[in-house]
């Protein structure tokens, strides 16, 4: 994995690297990988993903015993959504997380990381896919404490499932914020 730390610190294939502090690659372990969409300020200084404000919520209520990363690597300017062009640049670096990996499961956060759901599997059509809301959303709305009990009794589930080998669905339905 220190290979791929390194090609992320070296890469300037988009503009995003330029006003990064660090760019910021995958942290943990497990056979689900969580994927948000880009590192926000607190994760850009400290070059760990999901240790802001958002990434904490979603830490605290799946556990640290998963794999999370983001869809590109480095900070967008005041925190904007990235671009199109951004995500592509920063796909090799993803897929190649996912290789090393190797989830079971992938749970994208948020639009932004669902937008890779169709390419990621065609590639990798024996992973398991999911999707919820990003955390800063649930925070906006008012239902941190719903998304918190939501996603912990999903992700739960979905451990139980793996651990008793009964993980026969291609996509998982995760969002019961839009039901």
């Amino acid at each position: 994995m220190v290979g791929i730390f390194i090609r992320m610190e070296d890469c300037h294939k988009c503009r995003l690297r330029e006003g990064c502090i660090h760019p910021v690659g995958g942290s943990g372990a497990g056979k689900i990988m969580f994927i948000g969409e880009a590192p926000g300020e607190t994760e850009d200084k400290l070059g760990i993903p999901f240790v802001g404000k958002s990434g904490k919520l979603l830490r605290n209520a799946v556990g640290d015993d998963n794999y999370f990363t983001n869809a590109v690597k480095c900070r967008p300017p005041n925190n904007r959504k990235p671009l199109n062009d951004e995500i592509e640049a920063c796909f090799p670096h993803l897929k190649e997380e996912i290789d090393n990996i190797k989830p079971e499961v992938i749970i994208f956060i948020g639009k932004t990381a669902y937008s890779l759901q169709d390419k990621l599997s065609n590639l990798y059509p024996n992973i398991h896919y999911a999707f919820f809301y990003h955390p800063a959303y649930a925070l906006r709305k008012g239902i941190a404490k719903q998304w918190i009990k939501e996603v912990a009794d999903t992700v739960r589930n979905i451990k139980q499932e793996y651990a008793f080998g009964l993980h026969d669905r291609r996509f998982i339905e995760l969002d019961p914020l839009e039901r």
